[in-house]
């Protein structure tokens, strides 16, 4: 926070003093370093605490990544904020061959690159192309099933499938200039453009600035298809300190907080000027097991899937929702989180009642003993007679993380296994996932705790993670099932979206009963938003969905704006506006003040 200090004159009047010391209470809010917008300007000034790691599409992995991209890049098709289905993007209109192999997709005409130029549907088949062509991870999963994709003319975007794409009207995937991105010509030149602002894309709002470890700041594309934004600039500022973004948010000098601590959300419950909730996110937290068959550095115990379902009866997932989320979260079960997605589609699995893990000690050890893991003496043993050693990894950066990764340890010692716990930084977990002997692949863990917030509201992706060709990428946990990687085939394959659903399903409980992972809980994202100078916030999805932090749509930052005329720094009474009327008044009163003013600069915090 600001550090102020004052020299005063001798005999200050006291009700002066007093006043000073308001005026510097109240000033004392702006702890996150944000840039003066020019005279005029309106400003929407948004607090998170987890910086961007990359502004290149095709490298960055932070939730806050994807936010950016999702504003300063269109995609084909968009997601509607009611269920996140589908409607239309660049894209205006599309249909498909009998087959389902040829999708012909209508291009918007008269829209323009932030540069001037214009955006055509050659855009939209480079972008694609130029993925497929250099193998582009990222959203490559996205794209597959695609054999070729043609713009026969700047309207029309032709794209023909190697079989029916179940997910073709959903994909994640940001269209990106060619006469930006066609100057490379490999994986590496693409990967290691920096992409820095001011970033040319189509979105509702450009990245144009980015101080790390401070803020990026975004301008209003005016010529936006959809709309133009209701305010001129749109800043992120970044805070290590969740309460300090909660007091800016109380006082006006944000206008919307990301992520607040459980604390502050039951502290603003009462507050008029603010909308402070717990929303539904796209998003578990979960325990991996390395269950790689391979070389590994992990436990062989944890390959037998029998071992791994025995400790689903370990976990207590209501009490890390109690004492990790202080109740700010459900207990987790499969891989799409409950009440979500459109009811009519609905793609979590619930258990059945009597397949339903619940914490129950006595039969995990009964179960690990019927599995050939005998408890001896207090220690559980595996099936060469040996004590169970299990390394169990939680994340330095997340109390939540750490609160879980204790009980758990508990828990699993009750049943002998001798359990190493300790805290790392992400990047230890993301080396042990990916390490490598030589050109050798040999994952060096056990288990670990983390979170994934996926991109995209289609199964496929999701799903896509898990499949045994994504060992190495996406599949941290190193599982591997044929029948699971069948199925995953299927669903690609099935337009009729009532039949992929039960696919779907009977893959989530293969995943169930395997237990590559123990899905722990759904979190909460705890948000607070200005409601009684801002207009036009709308929960996605509908009705108690976030109001920003989707990735998936981004609707908020373009049709919020002042309910009226406001400062260019947004509601409530700016730390210069209260320093200006204190001063006004010292010097009405013939006192000389001295006020030197010293911002603390934020270091970057990063979280996954």
């Amino acid at each position: 926070m600001k550090a102020f200090a004052c020299r005063v004159v001798r005999f200050v009047p006291l009700f002066l003093v007093m006043l000073l010391a308001a005026g510097l209470l109240l000033a004392s809010g702006a702890n996150a370093t944000s840039p003066s917008p020019a005279p005029g300007q309106t400003v929407l000034k948004v607090g998170w605490d987890i910086e961007p790691d990359n502004l290149n599409p095709f490298v960055g992995i932070e939730q806050s990544s994807y936010e950016l991209y999702h504003l300063e890049y269109d995609f084909l098709t968009n997601y509607a904020p009611s269920h996140l289905q589908t409607e239309p993007g660049l894209a205006t209109s599309w249909t498909h061959s009998p087959d389902g192999l040829t999708w012909t997709f209508t291009i918007r005409s008269g829209v323009k690159w932030q540069d001037g130029v214009p955006l055509t549907a050659h855009d939209v088949a480079f972008t694609y192309n130029f993925m497929m062509k250099y193998k582009l991870q990222a959203f490559l999963a996205a794209l597959a099933g695609i054999k070729t994709v043609s713009a026969p003319n700047d309207t029309t975007v032709v794209i023909a499938c190697s079989r029916p794409k179940a997910d073709i009207l959903s994909m994640w995937v940001p269209i990106l200039p060619q006469h930006i991105w066609g100057r490379f010509h490999s994986y590496t030149q693409a990967y290691n453009f920096a992409n820095k602002p001011p970033i040319v894309g189509s979105g509702p709002f450009q990245v144009v600035q980015w101080v790390h470890g401070q803020y990026i700041r975004c301008v209003a594309n005016k010529s936006y298809w959809a709309g133009a934004p209701k305010v001129d600039q749109l800043i992120f500022s970044l805070y290590t300190d969740q309460t300090t973004m909660a007091s800016d948010l109380s006082n006006g000098i944000i206008q919307l907080a990301i992520d607040l601590p459980p604390a502050q959300i039951k502290g603003m419950q009462s507050d008029k000027n603010v909308s402070a909730q717990p929303c539904a996110q796209k998003a578990f937290d979960y325990l991996s097991f390395n269950c790689y068959t391979g070389p590994s550095g992990g436990n062989p115990v944890l390959r037998d899937w029998k071992f791994r379902n025995a400790l689903n009866w370990a976990v207590d997932k209501q009490q890390i929702v109690s004492l990790a989320y202080d109740g700010y979260a459900t207990p987790g079960s499969t891989l799409f989180e409950p009440n979500f997605y459109d009811p009519t589609l609905d793609w979590h699995w619930t258990p059945p009642a009597g397949e339903a893990y619940t914490f129950d000690l006595t039969k995990a050890g009964d179960m690990l003993t019927a599995a050939g893991y005998p408890l001896v003496n207090g220690v559980r043993l595996n099936k060469q007679g040996k004590p169970i050693v299990l390394r169990l990894w939680a994340r330095d950066d997340s109390d939540q993380s750490q609160v879980t990764g204790k009980l758990i340890t508990q828990w699993f010692r009750q049943l002998g296994l001798k359990i190493q716990y300790s805290v790392h930084d992400d990047s230890t977990l993301t080396d042990g996932q990916l390490n490598y002997v030589g050109k050798t692949y040999k994952p060096d863990y056990d288990m670990y705790i983390w979170e994934w917030e996926p991109s995209g509201s289609d199964p496929s992706r999701r799903l896509g993670y898990f499949t045994t060709d994504q060992i190495q990428n996406s599949n941290d946990c190193c599982w591997s099932d044929a029948q699971y990687d069948r199925l995953f085939q299927v669903q690609a394959s099935t337009l009729d979206q009532q039949q992929r659903k039960q696919v779907v399903w009977q893959m989530e409980k293969i995943f169930y009963q395997q237990t590559p992972y123990i899905v722990l809980d759904y979190p909460k994202l705890l948000e607070g938003w200005n409601t009684a100078s801002w207009t036009g916030w709308e929960r996605i999805p509908q009705p108690d969905g976030a109001v920003a932090f989707l990735s998936d749509n981004v609707d908020n930052y373009r049709i919020v704006g002042p309910a009226a005329a406001t400062t260019a720094s947004g509601s409530g009474l700016s730390t210069a506006g209260v320093v200006g009327i204190v001063v006004v008044v010292l010097v009405a009163a013939g006192v000389v003040l001295v006020l030197v003013l010293r911002r603390r600069r934020r270091n970057v915090a990063l979280e996954s």
